[in-house]
């Protein structure tokens, strides 16, 4: 009996040229990490907060046979079509050497999570040899929910059982992580290889990267240790799914390369083998507080990838896989997403559980935001936020729209394969009227991938609240002076940043500063400010240097916020309400290049 399984080598666009993607940074409803038990979220109503206080039921949840009768789709699903159209009739007894078990139960407050596992089942004798597990258990003073995963062939994951609402935030505390990566400056540790067990082989099968991809013959009739090897090699890699967000109902894990064309946003880990880096840069890390980026080679191989699915290539070619392009989201390219391999950040999981890691995805009605707190490796404990459009210079997230209504078909397309044993197109992978639901992944999604364990808690869903009045919309706005006739100060209160680049306040001014008069004495505690970046123009040219100030009177103003090297599209100024007819922002230093001019797309007040 083999006891082994497959990661198949992460797709990564390596080669693909940098094209521009807007990724707004802000900071709005950060959560506090010395209040991190706190679940209040500035703007945000608590629906479920699940801290697995009470026992995980599983005993009524059998283990059940995976015929694959009825598949998700015929293309990567683990029995899809494309495999057999690449490998032949080797794949199909490749695939049937074995045998796929899954359970499911709930979890939480009127089961509002489900917990979904996969395992396998090596010589199809009805026993499971390795059974992958979700317990309850204490740690310190908390309880959390453990995923073990003792082989890279089986699965755990934790999903919402109904589809996500249209607007939300999710997010959890990570305690510990055990999928691979250094501990102490080496990936060999706890008698393991970058994770993984010594025992046996561990390759890919029966999911290949494609018959053509380097590194092995092609050919699925080889023995099973004859694959791709996931623990070493030019293939070796483990890994964790943070937090995803999926373009389908009822997940479960399946292949790796089914993940690969089902994923709208997410945020995981890329713990890589030293001989799959090689003699190259293994990609780059992003150091926030230089915001410059250093090897991966050079790191502890620990890294946060926030990052976005584009549109897939429709016709990849023989030997090949269906998978979309990535784009990567880091505070070094000041979060605008690019096509190439960039990390976020680097846990340290020497430091947990006494440390942990806040993961968190949030959707609105212009985008998608990816979040992730904690003490990070050379950086310490930072908050690292992202926000990225639905679409930017045409290069949409893939499937963003959750209604039809946010769609009108432009990218719609056919995937064709023409390879080696045969040729199928699927017609219309993005037509007009069609509409994905987002339903979360959280842990071990991949069955011929990944092995290891993690724990987490405070799993939370929110929606939004009533949205807050902002005191300053339409209210009469004065300024120094305006740089063209279209931007006059009305345009930073008009309630939009949509416009163009005409819908903004700009000035050339010697003193720049924008007041709006608010036509009566109300109470202000936050001040929101939407710069260059907000409205589509250029990130380094957001407002750099600057004082937000109030007044009763227009004559005496009281500085209530002073950034100083401001990169951020939004920022958010927080301070103890008071009451306040007029507001101002004093421009200190415009932009973060030689660019003279001044920008506020928008200026937002609120009460609180």
């Amino acid at each position: 009996m083999l006891n082994s399984s497959t990661p198949s080598i992460r797709r990564r666009s390596l080669s693909l040229a940098v094209v521009g993607i807007v990724g707004l940074s802000s900071l709005v409803g950060l959560p506090d990490p010395a209040a991190a038990d706190d679940p209040t979220r500035p703007g945000w109503t608590l629906l479920y907060n699940e801290s697995f206080t009470n026992p995980i039921d599983t005993a009524n949840a059998p283990w059940v046979r995976e015929t694959y009768a009825q598949p998700f789709d015929t293309i990567m699903d683990d029995n899809g079509q494309w495999y057999r159209n690449d490998y032949g009739p080797a794949w199909t007894t490749a695939m049937n050497s074995f045998r796929t078990y899954r359970k499911e139960f709930p979890v939480g407050q009127n089961g509002w999570l489900t917990a979904s596992l996969s395992a396998r089942d090596w010589n199809a004798d009805g026993v499971i040899e390795s059974p992958p597990s979700l317990t309850r258990e204490a740690l310190g003073s908390e309880f959390v929910a453990k995923m073990n995963v003792p082989d890279h062939t089986g699965g755990v994951i934790l999903r919402p059982s109904q589809q996500l609402p249209d607007a939300y935030r999710v997010e959890y505390k990570l305690k510990t992580i055990d999928f691979g990566g250094k501990r102490n400056g080496t990936i060999n540790y706890g008698g393991r290889v970058n994770g993984y067990s010594t025992t046996g082989c561990k390759t890919q099968h029966p999911w290949g990267e494609g018959s053509d991809s380097p590194g092995w013959t092609g050919d699925a009739s080889v023995p099973y240790c004859q694959w791709q090897d996931v623990r070493a090699g030019n293939y070796g890699y483990n890994g964790f799914h943070f937090m995803s967000i999926v373009d389908f109902a009822n997940p479960a894990p399946r292949n790796n390369h089914f993940w690969h064309y089902r994923r709208k946003v997410l945020m995981d880990s890329f713990s890589q083998h030293p001989d799959r880096v090689g003699s190259g840069t293994g990609g780059r890390v992003c150091d926030s507080n230089t915001n410059t980026y250093y090897n991966y080679r050079d790191g502890n191989f620990n890294t946060v990838n926030m990052w976005i699915s584009g549109m897939p290539n429709w016709n990849p070619g023989r030997g090949g896989l269906a998978g979309n392009s990535q784009w990567f989201m880091t505070s070094c390219s000041g979060g605008v997403a690019e096509q190439q391999l960039s990390s976020a950040a680097e846990l340290q999981p020497e430091l947990m559980p006494n440390t942990f890691y806040t993961f968190a995805i949030e959707r609105d009605a212009t985008g998608y935001v990816l979040e992730a707190s904690g003490n990070f490796a050379r950086v310490g404990q930072k908050t690292l936020r992202f926000h990225r459009p639905f679409v930017v210079n045409n290069n949409p997230i893939w499937h963003y729209n959750v209604k039809a209504s946010e769609y009108n078909g432009q990218f719609n397309g056919n995937l064709v394969q023409n390879d080696y044993n045969g040729s199928t197109t699927w017609p219309n992978q993005w037509p007009a009227g069609s509409a994905y639901p987002d339903w979360f992944v959280i842990g071990d999604l991949y069955t011929n991938v990944y092995e290891g364990s993690a724990s987490l808690t405070d799993v939370r869903l929110y929606v939004p609240s009533a949205a807050p009045t902002n005191l300053a919309l339409n209210r009469p706005a004065t300024a120094d002076s305006q740089c063209a006739a279209a931007e006059a100060p009305a345009k930073a209160v008009n309630g939009s940043v949509s416009g163009g680049n005409t819908d903004k306040w700009c000035s050339l001014g010697t003193s720049k500063w924008i007041r709006v008069d608010l036509q009566a004495a109300r109470q202000v505690g936050r001040v929101v400010l939407r710069h260059s970046g907000a409205g589509n123009e250029k990130a380094v040219w957001n407002t750099r240097d600057f004082d937000v100030q109030v007044s009763a009177d227009g004559v005496t103003w009281t500085t209530v916020a002073s950034p100083r090297g401001n990169t951020a599209n939004v920022t958010t100024h927080t301070f103890t309400p008071r009451s306040a007819r007029y507001l101002r922002v004093n421009v200190i230093t415009p932009t973060s290049d030689s660019d003279r001019a001044a920008r506020i797309y928008e200026l937002e007040a609120y009460a609180s």
